[in-house]
């Protein structure tokens, strides 16, 4: 709750800082009149017209002030979609134009974060599903431990899962499934094991632990992670640059 009292801090600065009075003017500067006149005769292949030109201007013109009274009528502060794309475009402003780090740099951020790097736990295992629990669970158990064939009914995954992570699986079948099957005995049918979707006979073949993924393989995922630290530590400056302006209240 205090990080939304203190974007809405950082909101209302902005709102102070867009609201008009009576006396600004709306100015349409040169570098921006052929910036837009530059922008439409790229799209249109062609030199804009006088009629097209005094159309550019008065969309500017339009759009400014709808833009401004947009502001003071707090639509901002009130149109969830507004205020998140204001706050993301001030968290970006915030920062401004980051350098590109380096490899040592990257290196350290690794190291720092090293569990952040790791492959996600899998298992591999086979299943039969049944969209209702069947009255001979023990029959069926035994069949499938002697190596017969159990129907079962279709699953849209189907009946085997090599080396699925565990989030994947908790998205199909839900936590206690996946905690039933990461403690199963390997290679032996158990069951039936509930999920939403059924019961589900099942046989694990592999688990395969969380492993330290090289560094060359997670460069990239490393350096976005590095940008959006300096990024965010550069927000947390600005933000206790506004705490010591504003008071912040949050009403329980």
């Amino acid at each position: 709750m205090f990080v939304f009292g203190v974007a809405g801090a950082a909101l209302f600065l902005l709102y102070s800082i867009l609201q008009p009075d009576e006396s600004e003017v709306v100015r349409l500067t040169t570098r921006t009149r052929t910036a837009l006149l530059a922008e439409f005769e790229s799209l249109t292949g062609r030199r804009a017209s006088p009629a097209d030109i005094a159309r550019i201007e008065r969309d500017y013109v339009t759009d400014e002030l709808l833009f401004r009274d947009a502001v003071a009528n707090g639509l901002h502060l009130t149109d969830s979609a507004i205020r998140g794309r204001l706050v993301e475009d001030m968290r970006l402003q915030v920062a401004g134009v980051l350098p590109d780090p380096s490899d040592e740099q990257l290196v350290n951020h690794y190291s720092d974060n090293i569990d952040r790097y790791r492959s996600e736990p899998s298992v591999t295992f086979a299943q039969v599903h049944f969209r209702r629990r069947p009255g001979n669970n023990r029959e069926i158990l035994a069949l499938l431990r002697a190596g017969k064939p159990v129907a079962g009914d279709a699953f849209p995954q189907g009946r085997e899962f090599p080396r699925f992570g565990l989030s994947m699986l908790r998205g199909i079948f839900g936590q206690p499934f996946v905690d039933t099957l990461w403690s199963a005995p390997l290679g032996q049918w158990i069951g039936p094991i509930e999920s939403p979707r059924g019961w589900h006979f099942v046989r694990a073949t592999e688990r395969v632990a969380a492993e330290l993924l090289p560094f060359g393989a997670v460069r990239d995922q490393v350096e976005n992670d590095y940008l959006a630290a300096a990024i965010q530590q550069a927000v947390e400056r600005r933000v206790a640059e506004l705490e010591r302006r504003y008071t912040v209240t949050i009403d329980q």
